[in-house]
Order: structure tokens, then C-alpha cells, then sequence
């Protein structure tokens, strides 16, 4: 039977694992000492308790309560009010509501499972699989590395949190009324875990019987991203003494040490070889391609490092499809990353030598553009997009219509018809190369600006695009700037802008507003059609939304749990 890892949960094994009474999230849960030795004397029942802890993780796509986390960034906006990107842009989340929902207790949940994996593995002296020796080896790593993957979802939403390593018993006030521990302690806690996981784990699996686990590229992209965040004005200081955030005003706190680990990290993904000497990963040659990754080819492309398998099936589709071509007009793109796609000659539209004609707004603009976004007049499913006041796909406030006058095509599967059965599933992609190469180019220029690496990598995913190159000589403030919208545009709606402005601090100069573009029939105008620009909404900011406030009720439980800054 295929190990279809993901989808398959395995409820009597959850059910022996997890917290059922109510005082905390840390506290034992109710099983006994016979299905203990039941589960872990078993190689198959531990095997699908490790399979369980799997389907913890949130999908990358659908993060925001199923939804993209985009719509809560100067990415997009979303046709609903009820969808919980609407709270993160009016201001209206606190620690009794965050809108990605009650992440403190499900991730310690899954690392309290996890630490029971690893007590009772060893406890129990689990067997090896007798078909496949080896292999409990390879879920003891998988595990080490989940636990580090559930205290990085706590750290990036929280700061630093509290480290626990064993189950604690819920007699165990000491230890359940700890304090939080530093940023940076947690970051070693991460990175431990992952060299853990690294030795354990494998290049990479049968692709037809264990394809999504974790594979030695997914540990090695894991503590780059961590150490990317470590390394970042928002942690690069305050991080090393505090669990609290620097979020006064100002983007400039760095550390030159840091910002070397994170591009050593980052390169040792880029160059990571098997057993055979084989480089593990390559970007995918063309954007065709790139869009393919996305769509029906995820599992199969070398760019892809670990995923998230069957997040979402063509539900998702619905979601993000045009309101005129039966979707819901969700994660509409924002004017303002619209208006940071280059032109095609690699110059920003508000460069005078550009050419951007805003008579012709959508005209000879970065290739993708084309692939990542759907605008009036657009070809999509055999006819062009129509958002102006009369179109199939209108610009308007009523319900499952566009907010922005646009719609999200990157993610989206154009042989899908939203309401007809069908097989799509979306594996939400975690780590890919091209984030690697974009985190080796930032952290290498902000402690070697001179390497010509940093130009180098860039480059290749704008090349790769179809993009025209960077030019050499940028000084290291520029080509920052450059880094900083490269990976707005190549990795928009994958679940990185969001923190991206807040590692950066510059959410508090994006966050401000969001901006539309309503298309005009005019049979005087170019193409019969004028531009118009127009406000969608302010929303409101402050500088405590850097980080997200700790559930209130977890707080009340342990008087040594101390809320973030301004909540």
C-alpha cells in the first residue's frame, strides 16, 4: 500500500498522543502505560504516529485559516470581510484572536507529540522495520526535524518562546510555568535539531511510495531561513538577550557574523550533493516551467526542496479564480505589486527612461507579470478578463468580486472549471531553490557586498525569467533594495511577504493603504480603454503588529509567560 504520508491520519494514534484535558498545552496526555508499549514496541504503529505528526504542518498556500497569507500584506486583498486577512489589515486582531488561528497551542501540541516520539522510542527500544533496516533510524530524524519545524512556526509568529525538549507531566509546575527563552536560544534549539534530523534522513525517497518527507535539503533550507530571520533588524540585536522584538523605528540594526552564517546556510543548500556527487537541486530552465512547479509538476521538480503535500485540492482554484469564470476573487493583487514588476527592459516604472505608458499599463512589463498576475484584457480560459464596470469580472465591492481590479494567476491551474469534480491537489511548496539563491544574495551583501556572488544569483532567477539582468556597480543600499522586490516578486503568494516586512521592518511604510487600478471604456483611449487609480482602503498599523501577541488565556495559565511588546 502506498505511504501517502500526509493524507492518511491515523486517529487512534493521534488520539493516544495528544492533550484531552484543559489546562494546558503542555499537559500529559491521558494515555496509559499499556498503549504506550502497545504503539512503541510496533515499528508499524510508531511509523504512523510519525505520519500523523506530518499532517500538523500548515499549508503554505492556505495559512491564513485556508487562505492566502498574502491578502494580509501590500500583496493583496481579499472579496470577503469575514476571512481573517480583513483583521491583520483593519487592526482588529489582539491576543484573543489571531487570525491564523490558536498557533501557540497546535504547534506546542505537535512538539509535545513529537517529544513522546523521541522518549518513547528510546524507551521502548522500537524495532527497526524488518523489510527496510534502517529505516526507524530515517523517522527518528524526520521527527527531530518536525519539532524544529513547529518551534520555527512559534519563533517566526512570537518571537523567542519557551524550548521544551522532554513531555512534561502536568504535575510539573516548574516546568510548565517557565519562563520564555531568547530568540537566539531557540535558533540553536532549531539548528540542533536539524543536524539531528541531517544525519538521520535521506536525499531523497521513492518517489512513488514516500514522496513529501523530510530529505537532508529540507533540514539544510530550514536553518537558512532561520538564520536569515536571526540575522535580520528585527532579531539581529534583540535577539541575542531578549524574546521581545526591536520594534522601535528603524531598519538598520545588523550583525555582520549573522549575516555570514545565514549565507554560509544558504549555499550549503544551493551546492548540496548526494551520495553520487550529483548536485541535489537545480531552478527550473524556463518560467514556463517555474509555472509548472506550481501546477501539475510540484512533486517532480529538482527546484522544489520540501512541500507540503495535498494543502488544498482545486478548492483552492475557486478561491483565487475570477468571479465572471465561477471563483471568489480572493487574494486580489494588490496596485502596489503590480506596480513593482520591472519593465522588460529591467527598469521600475517610474524610472523616466522605462517607457512605462500608463495609457498601457500592462504593456512590456517583466515576463512574469504575465504568469503571476490576470488584469483587464488578459487571456485566460479562452477569452480576455474583463474588470471594467460592465465585465464578467468586475472591479466592485459586492461579494466574490475583485477589490482591485486584478486576480492571482500563479497559483492558479487554468484547465481547472471551479465547481466540476476533478483530481487537482496543490502541494504547497516550503523551500525552494530560488528562495535560497534570493536569501545567499541578501545576507552575502549585507557583510560582502563586493562578492560577485551576490550579483551572480540574482541574476539567475531574473534570466531564468526572462528578466533583463542587474547591472554591476549597484552600491550595497540599492542592490538591498533590488534583493528586497526581487524576492517580492518571484516569491509573491508563497507565504513570505508577510514576514518579510516585518523581519526587514519596513511593514509600517507598507502597510499603510492598498491601492486598485479601474479600467474605463473610453473609445478615444488606447485599446478603448483608460487607467484610473483608486484607493481600495487605509489600514491601520503599529508597530507592536511586528510580532503577533501570545494567546491570552496562555498568559493568565503561567504568570511567567510574558506577552509581546504593545499587546
Amino acid at each position: 500500500m502506498k505511504s501517502n504520508i500526509l493524507l492518511t491520519i491515523f486517529l487512534f494514534s493521534a488520539l493516544a498522543l495528544l492533550p484531552h484535558c484543559k489546562k494546558g498545552f503542555l499537559d500529559r496526555a491521558a494515555t496509559t502505560q499499556q498503549q504506550d508499549v502497545d504503539i512503541f514496541t510496533s515499528f508499524a504503529m510508531t511509523d504512523q504516529v510519525v505520519n500523523n505528526l506530518y499532517s500538523k504542518m500548515r499549508g503554505t498556500y492556505t495559512y491564513l485559516g485556508g487562505y492566502n497569507m498574502g491578502s494580509a500584506t501590500d500583496e493583496a486583498k481579499d472579496a470577503s470581510n469575514w476571512m481573517g486577512s480583513m483583521r491583520f489589515n483593519n487592526g482588529s486582531w489582539s491576543g484573543n484572536d489571531n487570525p491564523i488561528g490558536n498557533t501557540w497551542r497546535e504547534n506546542y501540541v505537535a512538539i509535545r507529540q513529537a517529544n513522546t516520539i523521541l522518549e518513547n522510542v528510546a524507551k521502548f527500544n522500537t524495532p527497526d522495520d524488518a523489510n527496510n533496516p534502517g529505516t526507524l533510524e530515517i523517522r527518528i530524524g524526520e521527527v527531530y526535524f518536525l519539532r524544529a519545524y513547529f518551534l520555527w512556526e512559534l519563533m517566526r509568529q512570537f518571537g523567542g518562546v519557551i524550548i521544551f525538549t522532554k513531555p512534561i507531566e502536568q504535575t510539573d509546575q516548574e516546568a510548565l510555568n517557565r519562563p520564555r527563552n531568547t530568540y537566539d536560544e531557540c535558533v540553536a534549539q532549531v539548528l540542533a535539531d536539524c543536524d539531528e534530523a541531517f544525519k538521520r534522513v535521506l536525499f531523497s525517497y521513492d518517489p512513488n511510495t514516500q514522496v513529501g518527507r523530510v530529505t537532508k535539503g529540507a533540514c539544510l533550507a530550514l536553518k537558512a531561513r532561520v538564520l536569515l530571520f536571526s540575522a535580520s533588524p528585527l532579531w539581529a540585536n534583540a535577539g541575542k538577550t531578549s524574546y521581545l522584538a526591536d520594534i522601535a523605528p528603524g531598519t538598520l540594526a545588523s550583525d555582520p557574523a549573522k549575516w555570514k552564517k545565514a549565507a554560509d546556510a544558504a549555499k550549503a543548500v544551493i551546492d548540496l550533493k548526494d551520495g553520487n556527487g550529483n548536485t541535489v537541486y537545480a531552478l527550473e530552465p524556463t518560467l514556463a516551467a517555474r509555472q509548472d512547479m506550481f501546477k501539475s509538476k510540484t512533486l517532480q521538480s529538482k527546484e522544489v526542496i520540501f512541500v507540503r503535500m495535498r494543502e488544498a485540492n482545486q478548492d483552492y482554484d475557486r478561491y483565487i479564480f475570477p468571479k465572471g469564470y465561477g471563483g471568489w476573487s480572493g487574494c486580489a493583487p494588490a496596485q502596489e505589486l503590480v506596480d513593482d514588476y520591472e519593465m522588460n527592459n529591467g527598469l521600475p516604472i517610474d524610472d523616466p527612461l522605462s517607457g512605462y505608458d500608463d495609457t498601457r499599463p500592462y504593456t512590456n512589463r517583466d515576463p512574469r507579470f504575465y504568469t503571476d498576475i490576470l488584469y483587464n484584457g488578459a487571456n485566460w480560459k479562452g477569452r480576455q478578463v474583463e474588470t471594467y464596470a460592465t465585465g464578467r469580472d468586475r472591479q466592485s465591492t459586492e461579494t466574490d468580486h475583485t477589490r482591485t481590479g486584478y486576480f492571482t494567476r500563479k497559483l492558479a491551474d487554468e484547465a481547472i472549471t471551479p465547481g466540476q469534480s476533478g483530481s487537482r491537489y496543490i502541494h504547497g511548496i516550503n523551500y525552494r531553490l530560488a528562495e535560497m539563491y534570493l536569501s545567499y544574495a541578501e545576507a552575502l551583501n549585507e557583510y560582502e557586498p563586493a562578492n560577485t556572488d551576490v550579483l551572480t544569483y540574482v541574476n539567475l532567477i531574473r534570466t531564468r525569467a526572462g528578466q533583463q539582468p542587474l547591472p554591476a556597480g549597484l552600491s550595497q543600499a540599492d542592490m538591498r533594495k533590488k534583493i528586497q522586490n526581487e524576492r517580492r516578486i518571484e516569491l509573491c503568494f508563497e507565504n513570505h511577504r508577510f514576514w518579510d516586512v516585518r523581519r526587514w521592518k519596513i511593514a509600517e511604510a507598507t502597510q499603510k493603504e492598498m491601492w486598485g487600478m479601474r479600467p474605463i471604456v473610453d473609445a478615444a483611449a488606447p485599446d478603448g480603454f483608460r487607467y484610473e487609480r483608486f484607493k481600495v482602503e487605509d489600514r491601520l498599523w503599529r508597530n507592536a503588529m511586528y510580532v503577533i501577541p501570545i494567546t491570552t488565556d496562555e498568559t493568565l495559565r503561567n504568570p511567567n509567560l510574558k506577552q509581546n511588546e504593545g499587546w
